[in-house]
């Protein structure tokens, strides 16, 4: 390869790192080119006044696991007290999404006018994104109870809990985005007074609430439940709860018919008797 300059032939030999330099300088040229071709259009169509701007968008943000006294805590309702005489009630339903009960649930919550909470499990969530988009389309909490719902593993030690709780994470705001993720979790089995002490502490390390129950239907008591049982029972631990506030557990997995059957009597019975129903997730 030969260079003329000022009349004068040069013999020029590049070599393979001359050639990505000259690469380079081409590309850089042609971006250039192309952001002042960008600039002139939209001054050509905006007007000779118009600016490249950054704009900083607002992060998404909630409130730290701390008590209106400043105290940590990763409990929720300690985060998010309950005011006092408010008549509330918060439907979970723990284990799903599936395909035979979830949308019997979803489609009973949409006729009553209800919103409830979803502590799904990831894997579940990762075989049935679409339900958990109609879950969200549709104004309800979308929560985490974990990925794979095996203790054994799960409780193993607080590295492979909170692994396992991040992998169930990032499956649902991967489906429906972050400002849809409730951003609370349930222990699989509960976790009540100094129950899961050293995991507590890592979900307070990690800024995440976790939510319990204070009444039940006990769908997950028996292998075959009777619907009227289920709706007994709420009723009745309910009363017993002693609470203004309550938050009702219940199950939606495949062999939960039950819950399904049993769920049109509950509302119906809670909303006749002055409660309004709401959804727990981060604010």
């Amino acid at each position: 390869m030969y260079l003329k300059i000022k009349g004068k032939r040069y013999k020029f030999n590049p070599n393979k790192n001359t050639l990505y330099v000259i690469i380079a300088i081409i590309l850089i040229i042609i971006l250039i080119f192309s952001l002042n071709s960008c600039n002139k259009y939209n001054t050509k169509i905006r007007g000779e006044k118009y600016e490249n701007t950054l704009v900083n968008l607002p992060e998404y943000q909630v409130r730290p696991c701390v008590a209106p006294d400043g105290t940590p805590t990763c409990d929720y309702f300690s985060i998010y007290p309950p005011e006092d005489g408010d008549k509330v009630i918060y439907l979970t339903f723990d284990d799903g999404p599936s395909t035979s009960v979830t949308p019997q649930i979803l489609d009973i919550l949409k006729k009553n006018g209800v919103k409830a909470t979803f502590f799904v499990l990831g894997s579940q969530a990762e075989n049935h994104p679409e339900l958990i988009s109609r879950m969200a389309q549709e104004g309800h909490a979308i929560a985490n109870h974990s990925y794979s719902h095996n203790m054994t593993a799960i409780y193993s030690s607080p590295e492979a809990f909170i692994e396992d709780i991040n992998k169930a994470r990032d499956v649902i705001v991967n489906i429906v985005g972050e400002d849809k993720y409730a951003g609370v979790i349930r222990f699989p089995g509960g976790a009540f007074r100094e129950e899961r002490a050293e995991f507590k502490e890592v979900l307070l390390e990690n800024d995440i609430p976790y939510v319990n129950w204070n009444c039940l239907t006990g769908d997950s008591e028996t292998k075959n439940p009777v619907s009227a049982d289920l709706y007994n029972r709420a009723i009745r631990s309910a009363r017993d709860s002693g609470r203004d506030s309550l938050v009702l557990l219940m199950h939606d997995a495949g062999a939960k018919q039950a819950t399904a059957d049993s769920l049109p009597a509950i509302i119906k019975y809670f909303k006749e008797q002055g409660y309004r129903f709401d959804v727990i997730k981060r604010k």
